[in-house]
């Protein structure tokens, strides 16, 4: 049986650059708007207009098979890592896709499918298909190798049709709605967010967690009923409950897709003014082309787009792709790809980077349990744990499977243990043995707090190496008190 994490939550650790955004699909009366709010600590981001007729492949991650197509569509996307990596969009059909933070995502990495990233997913989602229906007639016919990102969709169309799609223990869970049924989603997955539909035990009215964001965003659900119309203002209204509206982590932009009329209208946190762009007026045959989201100069973007160069689209994945963590070398691989879209040309992620798998076996039920990976002596020393590599929360009896996507090769420490005293740190006696089981990816054992160095609980991995199975150390102190 495979564990479950049931609440996180943030201690001394902190993690590298995680997302928080929300996203809400509103039906009525034959009107369907999908709003988002992106949450994030990077600024700048560019829309791109996709083309019809465009022949694609995915970027080479690994030696599988790269997924290729020829876009059907045209599309406009939300992009920081270039083009064919969008965070999200509408196609000239209709259908809308947008994506969020998911820490507890598990990719079908192992499948034995032509594969995209977990960002072209939606590129090639918007170029292929006009409906949800579609995309979940196809959906088992990709797997996702990510590059870093840990994500769920949300996704809706021209029927009121609307869907989240979450990759958990390897495969796809679709959770749909049906026309006129509103669908909410943040950064917990579907079944974690379900009890707090209805309330939000002890929190502030000001808090900014998911769950709270989650049953504000269920609330304004529940007013919609008694409105005659539903227009854009309503919708940015409620992005407006949920918003982050200050500090380094804060909402970037907030978009508004409005389906029927095929319009998207956002404004972010620099320029505020609203801008629209329909996709009736665009020109899909002809032309890639971008314009940057901050700027107030025009309010109707649709004939403003320029030219997308690759100086440009590199300037945008550099600054984007660093800011998670990857190096430059491999952005510029990255940005080339998307222009030049070679097949089997091995590329410098593949070569470089890898996902690890930490497997925690876990004998006990409602176990306390604590694990954060760092990649440096000095992210060690300042408690920041990877993207991704930060867990505490009560786990059920099972094995619990640790992903963690996009670490270049090098060496990395972990440090894990079970919290029996709940007190947040590993516990030594008098004697200066642990009183709490631990792991780390060395073989060492403590005989004091002071010998928790990075040194002392760290191992060299790459792709030869990426799955690590945790042997507990022997309880000593605890054991000792037992037999006594």
């Amino acid at each position: 049986m495979k564990a479950s994490i049931l609440i996180t939550v943030v201690l001394c650790f902190t993690a590298k650059l995680v997302f928080p955004c929300s996203a809400i699909v509103l039906k009525h009366n034959d009107q369907i708007l999908l709003a988002k709010n992106f949450d994030w600590t990077l600024h700048d981001g560019m829309i791109i207009k996709n083309l019809r007729g465009t022949s694609k492949t995915a970027y080479f991650t690994h030696t599988g098979e790269q997924a290729t197509w020829t876009s059907k569509y045209g599309s406009i996307t939300f992009n920081q890592n270039g083009k064919e990596m969008p965070y999200g969009g509408m196609n000239e059909q209709g259908l809308v896709i947008e994506m969020l933070w998911l820490d507890i995502t598990s990719y079908n990495i192992n499948a034995s499918l032509p594969y995209v990233n977990e960002l072209e997913w939606i590129q090639y989602q918007l170029d292929q298909y006009e409906s949800v229906d579609d995309v979940l007639t196809h959906l088992n016919d990709l797997k996702i190798y990510p590059i870093k990102g840990k994500i769920h969709y949300i996704l809706t169309d021209a029927t009121g049709h609307s869907v989240v799609i979450e990759y958990l223990n390897g495969k796809p869970i679709v959770y749909a709605k049906e026309a006129n049924t509103c669908q909410a989603i943040t950064n917990y997955s579907v079944v974690q967010s379900e009890p707090y539909k209805v309330e939000v035990k002890g929190m502030q009215k000001d808090n900014t967690s998911h769950a709270y964001r989650f049953f504000q965003l269920e609330q304004q659900i529940l007013t919609l009923n008694g409105k005659q119309e539903l227009q854009e203002a309503y919708a940015f209204d409620i992005l407006q409950k949920v918003t982050i509206p200050k500090g380094d982590f804060k909402t970037m932009w907030s978009i508004v897709y409005n389906i029927h009329q095929r319009s998207i209208s956002f404004f972010t946190d620099t320029h505020s003014s609203i801008k629209t762009i329909n996709l009736s007026a665009m020109d899909f045959d002809s032309g890639l082309s971008y314009l940057t989201l901050n700027q107030d100069k025009l309010i109707d973007l649709s004939n403003a787009f320029e030219p997308l160069t690759e100086q440009v689209n590199q300037t945008y994945v550099t600054s984007s792709l660093t800011h998670l963590g990857l190096d430059e070398a491999v952005t510029k691989d990255i940005s080339q790809h998307q222009f030049r879209q070679v097949i089997n040309q091995p590329g410098v992620y593949a070569d470089q980077y890898f996902h690890l798998e930490i497997v925690v076996p876990l004998p006990e039920e409602k176990q306390l349990g604590f694990l954060a990976v760092m990649d440096s002596k000095e992210a060690f020393e300042r408690r920041e744990a990877v993207t991704g590599g930060y867990l505490y929360g009560n786990i059920a009896k099972g094995t619990l499977y640790v992903h963690i996507y996009g670490l270049k090769n090098g060496r990395y420490a972990m440090l894990a243990f079970i919290d029996d005293i709940k007190n947040r740190k590993l516990d030594f006696d008098k004697e200066g043995k642990p009183l709490e089981k631990y792991a780390t990816f060395s073989t060492k054992e403590f005989l004091s707090k002071n010998e928790i160095t990075f040194e002392n609980t760290s191992a060299d991995f790459s792709r030869a190496n990426s799955r690590y199975e945790v042997k507990w150390s022997k309880h000593f102190a605890l054991l000792f008190h037992v037999l006594k």
